[in-house]
């Protein structure tokens, strides 16, 4: 098991390494949402080229438009010349393009809240996929029985704010215009009854998260992922530097001691780890 961080500042990077992550998630600039660091390729090149023994994913999680893909194939004709890991797609254009130009590059299956069963696991891996990252919506119970089931590779949010949805559109500046404001990039809170989520925009849409920090420190002590995820997105500095070095002492010593001063720091809060999602499907509108 690795732990991989998606940091949100750039310069951030250096310390996270030094904290002990066996790797990170960059987003590839113009070519991926919900992430605040988006590099070149020449800059992940350089990345890999400092710190050669580092795990290096690159996100292209876009949805692309026709006009978009000949530069996409390009890029991942740039991406299989420099040592990264992977490459996180959404776009099933990211795979043919892939298998169309014979590329070796491990991709990895990140259709966010789809990534929830073995079946569709094992449909990909035939397809040449090797890495899987999935949904937040599932429980423990479901990652062991894909884990048990599959030959990917998977990944597993464990730590931080999950996101719950994004949307293209810009609509925290639509909600200002129509205020007569002006949106200043803020983090802006709404509220649904009890429950509080954090908005954020940026160019490539409108972006929601979970306001609770998830713990999902039973990924590391009940399962057998092959990566779980920490997203510094929103998280104070001061406990990202604490949190990396307490999950990799976890890896290798399981002490109660250890499970204490990560929920000391970050709470309890388990997500859907050891809550199932039921969704009843109406019939006949009863």
């Amino acid at each position: 098991m690795k732990l991989l961080v998606v940091p949100k500042k750039r310069e951030k990077i250096d310390k996270y390494i030094k904290c002990g992550c066996d790797g990170l998630i960059i987003g590839l600039k113009d070519m991926s949402v919900n992430f605040d660091v988006k590099l070149t390729v020449e800059e992940i090149s350089n990345l890999t080229k400092k710190y050669p023994n580092l795990e290096i994913f690159v996100s292209m999680n876009k949805n692309f438009y026709n006009d978009e893909l000949e530069r996409v194939e390009n890029c991942l004709c740039e991406l299989e010349k420099i040592s990264i890991k992977g490459v996180l797609f959404y776009d099933l254009s990211i795979l043919y393009l892939r298998n169309k130009r014979h590329l070796n590059l491990d991709l990895v299956w990140n259709q966010t809240h789809m990534v929830t069963n073995y079946n569709t696991c094992n449909y990909y891996h035939d397809l040449g996929v090797n890495y899987a990252f999935l949904s937040t919506e599932i429980t423990l119970e479901e990652i062991n029985e894909i884990k048990s089931k599959t030959d990917m590779k998977l990944l597993a949010f464990a730590y931080g704010y999950p996101i719950m949805a994004h949307s293209r559109r810009t609509l925290l500046t639509n909600h200002y215009v129509i205020h007569n404001q002006i949106y200043n990039n803020e983090v802006c809170t709404i509220y649904d009854d009890s429950n509080r989520f954090f908005v954020k925009e940026d160019s490539a849409g409108t972006t929601f998260l979970n306001s609770e920090f998830v713990n999902g420190t039973c990924l590391v002590t009940n399962s057998a992922v092959d990566y779980i995820v920490f997203s510094d997105e929103l998280v104070q500095e001061d406990i990202a530097e604490k949190l990396i070095p307490l999950v990799k002492e976890l890896f290798t010593n399981r002490e109660e001691r250890v499970v204490g001063q990560i929920e000391d720091l970050i709470g309890n809060n388990t997500n859907f780890f050891f809550k199932k999602t039921i969704f009843m499907v109406k019939k006949n509108d009863k």
